[in-house]
Formats: C-alpha cells, sequence, structure tokens
C-alpha cells in the first residue's frame, strides 16, 4: 500500500471588459471573476480523496464575491463517489461549445435553465470509454414553497396569486443545500467517450412534495397530475481536430405539462493557430439564442474575446442582442 499525500491548488479568473447586455446596460465591468480552491490526499491503493470550493462574482448570482460549487469525492479503483452542491443542467449544455463570454448567456435563455441542487452519485467504469453514473439529487426548499402556498391563499386576484407563486419558486430554487427538499430526484447517466467521439444519455425522475405540486400547478395553469415527472436528454460532441461539434437534445420537461416542447442546441468551436472562432444556437419551442465569438489567446493563460448574441425569450417576446469585449486571465 502506497503512502499518504496531500496537495492543495488555488486557481481562478480575472476578466475586464466592455459590454452591452440583453436589458441595454452597457459599460465597463469586471465580470466573472472566480476563485477555485481543490485538495486531494492520495490514499494509497488506487484511492484518492478529493475537495474542491468556487469562490465567484458571477452576474446570475449578484455583484459580491459568494460560494458557488463545492463538493468532496472519493476515487477508488471500482469507481468514484460524490456529494456536491452544484446547479442542475443535464447534458444539453455540453453542447455549447463556441468561445463565447457574454453578460446574459445560455442559462439565462427560456431555452435551457439551471437551479441549485445537492448530488450523491456514484460513477462506475463498465468498459474502456463506457461509464454509468447514477445519482440521487435535491432541490429547491420546501419550507419556502410552504410560506409562498400561504402568500398564494392570502392573495385575492389570479394574477396576483401567480406573481406571489413565481416569487416563492425563484425564492425557493436559489436555496442550495436546503434540509427540507422540495424535490428528489433519481438519475441515470451513460457516457461513451472514444476516438473523438462523446456521447452522453440520462433519464430523470422526479418526486414532487404536496405543496411544491400546488405551487408549480399553479404557475403552470394547469392540474397537479398534469404535471411531469420524468425527462430525458441527450448530447454527442466530436472532436474533429480540426473543429469540434456539439449536438444536444433536451425532452419536455419535469415540472411541466406534456404541451412542453423539447430543445436542441448545436455548438461549434474552430481553433486556427491562436484564434479560435465558432458559436452556439439552442432552440425551445419559440425561444431560442444565438451566440457568435471569437477569441485571441495572448499565451496559455490571457486572451481577448470578441462576443456577439440574442435571445427571444419566447412568443410574443422581442428579440434583443448584447456583446461583450474582455480581456481575460487564468491562474
Amino acid at each position: 500500500m502506497g503512502s499518504a499525500s496531500a496537495q492543495v491548488t488555488i486557481t481562478g479568473g480575472i476578466s475586464v471588459g466592455f459590454q452591452s447586455n440583453l436589458a441595454k446596460v452597457t459599460g465597463m465591468t469586471m465580470p466573472d471573476n472566480t476563485l477555485y480552491i481543490g485538495a486531494s490526499e492520495d490514499l494509497g491503493g488506487g484511492m484518492k480523496a478529493s475537495a474542491a470550493m468556487t469562490i465567484e462574482n458571477d452576474s446570475g448570482r449578484g455583484a459580491a464575491f459568494t460560494r458557488a460549487d463545492q463538493s468532496i469525492s472519493l476515487t477508488t479503483p471500482v469507481g468514484a463517489f460524490a456529494l456536491a452542491q452544484t446547479r442542475s443542467s443535464g447534458n444539453i449544455g455540453s453542447a455549447v461549445l463556441g468561445p463565447v463570454n457574454l453578460a446574459d448567456d445560455q442559462w439565462s435563455s427560456a431555452v435551457m435553465t439551471r437551479t441549485p441542487v445537492d448530488v450523491l452519485k456514484a460513477t462506475i467504469p463498465l468498459t474502456d470509454g463506457l461509464s454509468l453514473t447514477v445519482a440521487y439529487i435535491e432541490g429547491g426548499n420546501n419550507a419556502l414553497i410552504a410560506a409562498g402556498n400561504t402568500a398564494v391563499a392570502a392573495a385575492t386576484t389570479v394574477a396576483d396569486k401567480t406573481a406571489a407563486a413565481k416569487a416563492a419558486a425563484t425564492l425557493s430554487n436559489a436555496a442550495s443545500g436546503a434540509v427540507t427538499p422540495a424535490a428528489a430526484s433519481w438519475q441515470g447517466v451513460v457516457k461513451y467517450s472514444g476516438n473523438g467521439l462523446t456521447v452522453t444519455g440520462a433519464m430523470t425522475s422526479t418526486s414532487y412534495t404536496d405543496d411544491a405540486l400546488t405551487l408549480t400547478a399553479l404557475i403552470r395553469g394547469a392540474a397537479k397530475s398534469d404535471l411531469q415527472t420524468t425527462s430525458t436528454d441527450l448530447s454527442v460532441i466530436y472532436d474533429a481536430g480540426v473543429a469540434k461539434l456539439g449536438f444536444a437534445y433536451d425532452s419536455s420537461r419535469r415540472g411541466y405539462t406534456s404541451a412542453d416542447k423539447s430543445a436542441m442546441i448545436f455548438g461549434l468551436s474552430v481553433p486556427m493557430g491562436a484564434i479560435t472562432v465558432g458559436g452556439n444556437y439552442g432552440s425551445r419551442d419559440e425561444a431560442n439564442f444565438l451566440q457568435l465569438g471569437a477569441q485571441y489567446d495572448l499565451s496559455k493563460r490571457t486572451n481577448v474575446n470578441a462576443s456577439w448574441g440574442q435571445d427571444k425569450q419566447g412568443a410574443g417576446k422581442d428579440t434583443n442582442s448584447q456583446y461583450r469585449l474582455s480581456l481575460n486571465h487564468s491562474f
């Protein structure tokens, strides 16, 4: 059995830029600054323990620095096991390949979203290049949803009830690490990787508390029994060397009715020496986004990025555009 050893790493990134976001707020900014702290220990016998935490000021989480993702994991000869507080996204995010850096990214669109979740997962290699991951996922805060239902009951108009329900759902989804989860999910993921090709498929099944079903049904304008509890997604990424292409599919979503449309994502990244160009496109029903970007690497850790994008939130909504020119440094 080998001797134990530990290693701590601190990495991160700092950006400065000039931008106009989808809300047409224009000016200089220092966006997306991140500090990553990781620690690992060789336990010997082919085993390793790891822990990690990210601190960031991503615009989606407020202007101040705050704790973002964190995890602890154990790697063994038979597989890897991890507990993490992170954000749900399925596999469709992996198809977003273009070198794009915008204030309102794909997660701000109505095509794909993510919310804070707690995840316990095990990943087992099946054969060379093929693995199976089984995950238990908790999301939302049922105590906040129950309070939201009380506020909904006190409202006197349908508009006020719906507004109160949406406010409660937004607050609940921001509560990662909740000890009273509003939803519990089981997810199975099969992944193949080899010869430049990566294919990942997942199926997720969710159980909601009655409070969560009541609130969600009001937001969707549907009966609780009409809300879907299962979903599937698939991503295919191919690295041809001269270009990297991605495609992803996401079925109609859990917590929505069967009228919810599926989503498709396309991504492209083309390296040309120090320059990389590409873009991303996604659509779900009448909602869509388009992103184009070009990045010039001044070194392995410093680059200049120019990005443009447009976004439509759904039927009857305006199509808004944005841009950002940024200087980015990682350490």
